[in-house]
């Protein structure tokens, strides 16, 4: 682990003992964009592509390269001239040096693209849209494990409910014990009453326990999660008021899907880079005009200058290949052809994906309406059971079975209620909402 990342679960871990606020929804989510393994994977690999369009842009400016070093050969370079027969006469041949066997040299040369027809223009902008696609595919991964965390967030809340339902359960299940112990003792009930409830009671018992494991490990894998350390502390809190109200209809939400899903607008981007790079790609067809300048020096006795500046303006043209060019044209296109079918793909996908989850939102605020109702009257079953049972009305596997209804009923709204949380989180992630942002605002809902 790194040290920054160290000391951040540290500072999150000091404000926790020091008695800071429990951990809200939205910092979690905070958390996860800060220092997940998500987040560092997408930060990275925007970093990478950032690089490539910097090497692209580097293509517009001009490139300066020196050579030097001493030069050295087994013999002194001579000219050998032929024989020249003046006449009767003949010159025999004659030897003039060219320089010396040992000299300095250097060159500096500056070299720039003066046209190119385009095609790094061309580069630069595939470079541009396949670092908005590295940057959406980054944004997606990121939502996906912000929506998991905010899932892991609800179950660890619903735990918590859980166990307050089983305290209840426990304390309703006590009260009633009592009442058993004082009929028996009155001989007006049979043990088995008595041995009934007390049986009853070591099984709530029992669950309050395997709801604290399992408590525990939800927690460690929160933290993980949200990239700190597994036994990290954290204090939630009791209970949320319930999800807040959504603005869009199944129509808005269509809409923005496929406008802001961060999948669409990765699939979009990298469409937009084939394409580009396909255009790239039928300009290298074309030739470039290019232009050098340069200065040379040699130490050589034998020449009237050592030192020689030029420059040079020319134009490169390749007329055949073999049909390499052709052929990365068509790959290319075949991947442009590809990247457009996936985005169709991704478009659709996110607009079922936001639908449905709407609809499975709503379908739960429907069930938490219903399990309310329930509750209250799973109380008043219980209470009018209680008061039979003590009348001698009714026997006391209806007054448990009673307790056991009322205790399904209040488990089944809190699982009802964070399952809306959770659907509804699922459903920001596919229209590419900022979780962190929508759930602060929230914030004062929490309890």
């Amino acid at each position: 682990m790194r040290p920054g990342t160290v000391l951040l679960a540290c500072a999150a871990l000091a404000g926790l003992l020091q008695g800071g606020e429990p951990l809200s929804l939205a910092r979690a989510l905070r958390l996860v964009g800060e220092q997940s393994q998500a987040a560092e994977a997408a930060r990275a690999s925007l970093a990478g592509a950032r690089e490539e369009t910097a090497q692209v842009q580097g293509l517009y400016w001009p490139e300066v390269q020196i050579q030097g070093g001493y030069w050295t050969t087994d013999h002194r370079p001579e000219l050998l001239s032929q024989p020249l027969r003046i006449g009767p006469l003949t010159v025999p041949s004659q030897v003039f040096p060219t320089s010396d066997s040992q000299a300095w040299r250097y060159k500096a040369s500056v070299q720039y693209l003066l046209w190119d027809f385009g095609r790094r223009s061309g580069a630069l902008s595939a470079s541009r849209a396949r670092e908005e696609a590295v940057a959406g595919s980054g944004d997606a991964d990121l939502l996906k494990a912000q929506s998991g965390v905010a899932a892991r967030y609800f179950t660890l809340l619903n735990l918590k409910a859980q166990k307050r339902v089983l305290i209840q359960r426990r304390e309703a299940l006590e009260t009633h014990l009592g009442h058993v112990r004082a009929l028996f003792e009155q001989g007006v009930v049979a043990r088995n009453d008595f041995l009934r409830t007390e049986v009853a009671l070591r099984a709530v018992g029992d669950a309050e326990h395997a709801l604290d494991q399992a408590y525990a490990s939800a927690l460690e894998g929160l933290n993980v999660a949200m990239g700190l350390p597994p036994g990290t502390a954290q204090e939630l809190p009791e209970t949320l008021a319930g999800p807040p109200a959504l603005p869009w209809d199944e129509a808005g939400c269509r809409a923005r899907a496929r406008e802001a899903n961060p999948a669409v607008r990765a699939a979009r981007a990298k469409a937009q880079a084939l394409s580009d790079q396909a255009t790239f790609r039928r300009r290298d067809f074309l030739p470039a005009l290019a232009a050098e300048a340069s200065h040379t020096y040699a130490q050589n006795p034998f020449l009237t200058h050592e030192h020689e500046t030029s420059l040079f303006v020319g134009l490169s043209w390749k007329l055949f290949d073999g049909g390499v060019r052709a052929a990365r044209v068509r790959q290319a296109e075949a991947e442009t052809a590809r990247a457009r079918r996936d985005l169709q793909e991704a478009e659709r996908q996110a607009e079922a994906t936001a639908a449905a989850s709407l609809r499975a939102f709503h379908q739960s605020l429907r069930e938490v309406g219903t399990a309310r109702l329930n509750v209250a009257a799973a109380e008043e079953n219980l209470r009018m059971t209680g008061d039979q049972y003590q009348e001698g009305l009714v026997r006391n596997t209806d007054v448990l079975d009673a307790e056991s209804v009322l205790a399904e009923s209040r488990s089944a709204l809190e699982d009802r209620r964070y399952r809306a949380y959770a659907q509804q989180a699922a459903l920001l992630a596919a229209l590419g909402e900022d979780l962190p942002a929508f759930f602060e605002a929230d914030a004062p809902r929490e309890q």
